[in-house]
C-alpha cells in the first residue's frame, strides 16, 4: 500500500511539474516583451531594406500603464493595447485633433528587436497601403524614457 501512494505521489509530481513547466521554457508574454523603449534599426519594403539607419531620433516607448509615445517623424502619443493570440498591437493617438485614430499593426517580438507592420490605420476594412516594416531594437527595458 506504501508503495502504491509512493508511486502515485511521484507520478503527480512529474504530472504537475510537466503541466507548468519552469525557468527559460516559459514563454514571457508579449505585454511584457514590449514594455520599453525601441529604436529604429532599419526600414524594409517587402524583404528590401529601402532605410539604413533610417533617423537616428526616431524611437517608441510603451510604459507599463497603457501609454507610448512615438518619437518619429513627428511626435505621437495615447494609448496601446496587444492581442497576444494574434500578434496585433493597437495604438490610439491621442494627438490628431479629429476623432481617435487607431492604427493596427502585426508584430515579431525576438529577443531585442520588435518588428512592426500596419495593418490598418482606423479604419479594419481597409488594409494599409503602406507594406513597410520598421525593425526596432530595444534600447531599455521597462518602462524607462531614452534620453537623447
Amino acid at each position: 500500500m506504501l508503495q502504491r501512494i509512493a508511486v502515485l505521489f511521484i507520478a503527480v509530481t512529474l504530472s504537475a511539474t510537466a503541466a507548468f513547466p519552469q525557468g527559460k521554457d516559459v514563454q514571457d508574454k508579449k505585454i511584457e516583451m514590449i514594455l520599453g523603449t525601441w529604436k529604429i534599426q532599419k526600414v524594409l519594403s517587402g524583404n528590401t531594406e529601402v532605410a539604413k539607419n533610417p533617423t537616428s531620433g526616431q524611437w517608441i516607448e510603451f510604459k507599463n500603464d497603457g501609454k507610448y509615445v512615438n518619437h518619429a517623424a513627428s511626435v505621437d502619443s495615447g494609448s496601446f493595447r496587444l492581442n497576444e493570440n494574434h500578434s496585433t498591437l493597437y495604438l490610439e493617438s491621442q494627438v490628431q485633433p479629429d476623432a481617435a485614430k487607431i492604427a493596427e499593426w502585426t508584430i515579431v517580438l525576438n529577443d531585442n528587436t520588435l518588428t512592426m507592420e500596419q495593418t490598418s490605420g482606423g479604419n479594419k476594412s481597409k488594409k494599409s497601403k503602406d507594406k513597410m516594416k520598421y525593425v526596432y531594437v530595444r534600447i531599455e527595458k521597462g518602462s524607462n524614457k531614452l534620453n537623447n
